[in-house]
């Protein structure tokens, strides 16, 4: 009896896990001029949502990317992706997992989820560094040419050739990367050999290349023309991707009929608002509520309900009286139901602070 009960309830866990779970559609690759995004996994835990992708540097600057600003949301809960920071160069690709924690309000297993990739940024713009002036190689010997600085780390000579150590460092701006072609480089004073080709340098970093120099008895100096660059980087901007489970149905529009001409003014929508003395005394309940610690929304949610109506200019009037901008998010979604012109509340998204809450105010509007 114990084994045919314990059965009956494995297979019912069973049953009800396995029809919890959600099978995604892949959206379609991003393309464009700079790089190519392909998506090759998406997938929902108890816990977390696995977005995984592929992304390709199509152009000849460098792509970057900072996942910890990538985020999911799914039933108005937002996600942030674990951080990691990426640097891909060009004609490289990689693949980047990402895992979204799953927090309330959000739901496992969601038929629709909006993803943003907010953390893309591209390096490119070439802008060659000039230098007039010839970097004379000896020990010790520094030179700065624009925003770099080149140091001889080792200078060594013999009987027939004359070895050295250069190491190169990009001082430049948090915006700006550092090009290094030693394909261009010019070494006078012998035949040079140079076995790297150069690279990309962020801030605060180094590459370090040696020249093997056969002399010929002439000072011995480099010529920089042509071999240092800046790159600027700049945000890249995408919509917002949907994500849709295979069981997601689109909204159904509603198509309104036309209105006879001769409707009458009882027929017609009605825009209302709080009137002097209702708006007032929700302001005083609204101070008081905060001042004792307590829950200023749902008490309003409670008073606006019982009058049926508000309008948009009075929610951006009591919005100030919130001293978190998350409570003024929180009521302005609260309040959104209630407004009579509901074709004006894209004026309260500019009345938030952050752009995090402007965001999911924008989002929420656009499901509504």
């Amino acid at each position: 009896m114990k084994q045919v009960l314990f059965c009956g309830l494995f297979l019912c866990s069973f049953l009800i896990s396995t029809a919890q779970k959600a099978t995604y559609k892949f959206p379609e690759s991003i393309k464009t001029d700079q790089f190519q995004l392909t998506f090759q996994k998406i997938s929902s835990a108890s816990s977390s949502y696995y977005i995984n992708y592929k992304i390709e540097n199509k152009g000849a600057g460098v792509l970057l990317l900072d996942r910890s600003k990538t985020t999911l949301r799914q039933n108005d809960g937002l996600s942030n992706a674990l951080s990691k920071k990426y640097q891909i160069k060009p004609a490289k690709n990689q693949l980047v997992y990402n895992q979204f924690r799953i927090k309330s309000p959000m739901k496992a297993y969601g038929d629709l989820l909006t993803l943003a990739l907010d953390g893309l940024r591209y390096a490119d713009n070439l802008q060659p560094i000039e230098s007039k002036e010839k970097f004379a190689l000896g020990e010790k010997a520094i030179q700065n040419i624009g925003s770099f600085e080149a140091k001889v780390m080792e200078y060594k000579v013999y009987s027939d050739r004359i070895y050295t150590q250069i190491k190169c460092t990009f001082n430049g701006s948090t915006n700006t990367i550092g090009k290094i072609d030693l394909s261009k480089i010019k070494v006078a004073g012998g035949k040079a050999k140079i076995v790297k080709k150069g690279d990309f340098v962020f801030t605060g970093k180094s590459y370090t290349f040696s020249i093997n120099i056969t002399p010929d008895n002439s000072p011995v100096t480099i010529d920089w023309t042509g071999v240092l660059y800046t790159l600027k980087v700049n945000p890249i901007q995408l919509d917002k991707i949907l994500i849709k489970s295979t069981k997601y149905k689109e909204p159904e529009k509603v198509v309104a009929k036309p209105q006879k001409d001769s409707i009458t003014t009882a027929q017609k929508p009605k825009k209302c608002a709080l009137s002097y003395d209702d708006f007032n005394s929700l302001k005083s309940d609204i101070k008081k509520e905060l001042d004792a610690g307590g829950k200023p929304v749902e008490m309003s949610r409670e008073f606006i309900l019982s009058k049926k109506c508000i309008n948009t200019n009075q929610v951006i009037e009591l919005l100030p009286l919130f001293n978190l901008d998350g409570q003024k998010l929180k009521f302005a979604k609260m309040a959104y139901k209630f407004t009579s012109d509901k074709q004006r509340y894209s004026l309260v998204v500019g009345k938030l602070s952050y752009v995090k809450n402007k965001q999911a105010l924008e989002e929420f509007l656009e499901l509504q």
